[in-house]
């Protein structure tokens, strides 16, 4: 199968090497310090109302924030290089059928105190009002996906789990047991039937649709350090926390970036800069 008829069956792919090794450790380098920082004090809290990190969070977004890079120009060209690479787009590309569109940078890590496996969820389920509803975005927006999660690994993991082919269909009952039964209670069950758990060395990528039913793995023992690029198709905006990115209008914030990288960039401002604005 190609790409596309892979992502569009299996609802997932694994892409070794899509950074060299090189890259991907200094790309780790970057994420350190922002990490330190957000832990600290999060530029964006504005948006948030959360100044700084929890020692138990897993997540962070906005790595691109422009308070992150005061005196570290070269950072940020280094990591809205990798978010606007050609190789990377050229996957989007085939995997969406017409041109990707920026949305968001993330980093998992490693929670400092109390490990966990994460919740099995659909991405749907946080944006549909109850199950006929989610039931209804899947038959629209399952088998192409709303968007992608593009996962590169910075250090070796095996923290991803997927159930292949559940972007296709409904949950089975034992599946809905643990995603959603009792009010979510057993939802960090390591009895998902059916679920692949993902291995991967620095450089290596996986990317899924957000609507097959998923996880990650938290382990205060394990380093974890993965940057989420997510991306979705330029006819199918979406106005959430993720897009919500202002300092994208600053005359400058593109600036020190190559013509290829801010014609890119550029599309996402477009899209968004009038919502940015009110």
């Amino acid at each position: 199968m190609d790409l596309q008829e892979q992502w569009q069956a299996e609802g997932y792919l694994v892409i070794p090497e899509l950074i060299d090794r090189a890259r991907a450790l200094r790309l780790r380098a970057i994420c350190e310090p922002i990490l330190d920082q957000w832990r600290v004090a999060n530029p964006d809290v504005a948006a948030t109302g959360k100044p700084g990190g929890d020692p138990d969070a897993t997540v962070m977004r906005h790595l691109n924030h422009p308070g992150y890079f005061a005196n570290h120009m070269d950072w940020f060209c280094e990591l809205m290089d990798a978010v606007a690479d050609p190789r990377v787009l050229d996957i989007a590309r085939t995997i969406f059928g017409e041109e990707p569109l920026f949305r968001c940078t993330s980093l998992f890590f490693n929670p400092l105190l109390t490990s966990k496996d994460g919740d099995w969820h659909r991405d749907s389920q946080f944006t549909t009002p109850d199950d006929d509803a989610e039931k209804a975005f899947l038959a629209a927006h399952g088998r192409d996906g709303f968007g992608m999660q593009l996962q590169i690994a910075l250090a070796p993991s095996a923290d991803i789990e997927f159930i292949p082919r559940s972007h296709l269909r409904w949950d089975t009952p034992e599946e809905y047991a643990i995603r959603k039964g009792d009010g979510w209670k057993n939802n960090r069950s390591n009895a998902m039937p059916g679920a692949l758990r993902l291995a991967v060395e620095p450089g290596d990528a996986i990317l899924f649709n957000p609507s097959g039913i998923h996880r990650g793995r938290y382990h205060a023992d394990k380093l974890r350090r993965t940057l989420m690029l997510t991306y979705t198709r330029t006819s199918e905006p979406y106005q959430d926390y993720f897009s919500n990115q202002p300092w994208f209008l600053a005359p400058d914030y593109l600036a020190p970036l190559p013509p290829a990288a801010r014609q890119f960039f550029d599309a996402f401002v477009h899209t968004y800069q009038s919502w940015w604005r009110r």
